[in-house]
């Protein structure tokens, strides 16, 4: 059982995207919650939403998007936190990664993460090109 929570942040409902695209493949999952900022959140608003799902306890947030709001509201969520990691530039493979292996949320796993959402972006076009020679 994974000792933390993990909070997907994103634009508008990819984050409830993710999350049952991962139960699809994955099954249900434990503790992981998405949070959508809607064009009628201001900034404010929408941090006291991923507080709520953030709670009390260590947990992971994985954001949509660099520089977006869901991304720097996380970050400011995450602040003076030791026990909350924000990552952002989520995929759907860094989601299942996360809840389906991820053990704890130290500065070798979130690594060890980062390093397989990179690893999963791949040119599949030119992946299929080179095996069909």
């Amino acid at each position: 059982m994974r000792g933390f929570r993990i909070v997907v942040a994103s634009h508008g409902e990819l984050a409830a995207a993710f999350v049952a695209s991962a139960e699809m493949i994955c099954g249900p999952l434990e503790d992981v919650a998405p949070v959508a900022l809607r064009p009628e959140h201001s900034p404010e608003a929408y941090a006291e939403l991923l507080r709520g799902a953030v709670g009390d306890g260590p947990c992971l947030i994985l954001a949509d998007l660099a520089g977006g709001t869901p991304s720097n509201v996380a970050t400011l969520v995450a602040r003076g936190r030791p026990d909350v990691v924000s990552v952002a530039g989520a995929n759907l493979g860094m989601l299942i990664e996360a809840a389906a292996s991820l053990a704890s949320i130290d500065d070798e796993a979130i690594r060890q993460l980062v390093t397989a959402g990179r690893d999963g972006i791949v040119n599949a076009t030119a992946r299929l090109a080179r095996a069909g020679t």
